[in-house]
């Protein structure tokens, strides 16, 4: 089935005018609630997107289910359509919730369309910039800019490990994993965490980071992420060799999304099993 990507974008960049940025460093204490612990926040901003979202994807493929991380923070059992055969939507009404709940730029909205557990094509919209990178799987990868014009996306490629920089999100998961990555850390140019997948992965798209390494790997925060990343000819695989998939169970061997093959390789073998 042929989606039409600029319709999807469009829904995104209303939801973002019409249900994010009124609330944008706006938010009164009351409108903020903790989920799962002090760094996992959700605002009515967040609700209201996702509301905003999930009728009118839908309604692009008919028969279509969505997985949003609102409504499946509430009910995990809805991510079990991301394991049934069909098209399944997924949607981070705002990615890095928790840099947008201080008045922090740097979040954005991600949706991504799956299909039999895979996804087959992405979006990250950053509303502050009002950029959005779209990806179909097999098809490449481009940027819409402000302006309206589109680039195609190709992402630069380190010559050497010492050239590499990156974002090791490490707060979650083995603490002896997270302990080796910061102790090698120094065999690369340096690292910079965003506090928003969204923004990491447009940061690797546009060069300026060239890996992100992740422990939890929820699917609205990667599914769209690792699809824009390989149709820009970089990789996403787990440690342990296996691609992304977005119907994966969040906790398992570390994620890690990096600008080409051999620059994963050389992560893995100095940085991560070294």
């Amino acid at each position: 089935m042929k989606v039409d990507m600029d319709a999807v974008r469009l829904l995104m960049e209303e939801a973002a005018t019409t249900t994010i940025l009124p609330h944008f460093r706006k938010l009164e204490s009351k409108q903020i609630d903790q989920k799962a612990g002090p760094h996992d926040v959700v605002t009515v901003a967040d609700k209201a997107s996702e509301e905003f979202l999930t009728p009118r994807l839908q309604a692009l493929i008919p028969g279509s289910t969505v997985v949003g991380e609102e409504a499946s923070s509430a009910d995990e059992s809805i991510m079990d359509a991301l394991r049934r055969p069909g098209y399944a939507w997924l949607i981070d009404p705002i990615d890095g919730t928790a840099n947008f709940a201080v008045g922090s730029q740097l979040f954005a909205v991600m949706v991504a369309l799956v299909k039999d557990g895979d996804a087959v094509a992405a979006w990250i919209y950053d509303p502050i910039r009002n950029i959005c990178a779209m990806a179909e799987k097999g098809k490449g990868a481009v940027m819409r800019e402000a302006d309206g014009s589109t680039r195609k996306l190709s992402m630069p490629k380190p010559p050497s490990l010492a050239h590499i920089s990156g974002a090791p999100n490490l707060r979650y998961g083995d603490r002896d994993f997270a302990a080796r990555i910061a102790y090698r850390m120094d065999k690369t140019a340096g690292v910079m965490i965003l506090r928003c997948a969204g923004q990491e992965y447009l940061a690797m798209l546009d060069g300026h980071f060239h890996y992100a390494v992740y422990n939890r790997a929820m699917p609205w925060d990667h599914t769209a992420g690792c699809l824009l990343i390989t149709e820009a000819g970089g990789i996403a695989k787990r440690l342990d060799g296996s691609l992304y998939r977005a119907a994966d169970k969040p906790w398992g061997s570390p994620l890690v999304a990096a600008c080409g093959e051999e620059q994963w390789n050389w992560l893995k073998q100095d940085i991560f099993d070294a």
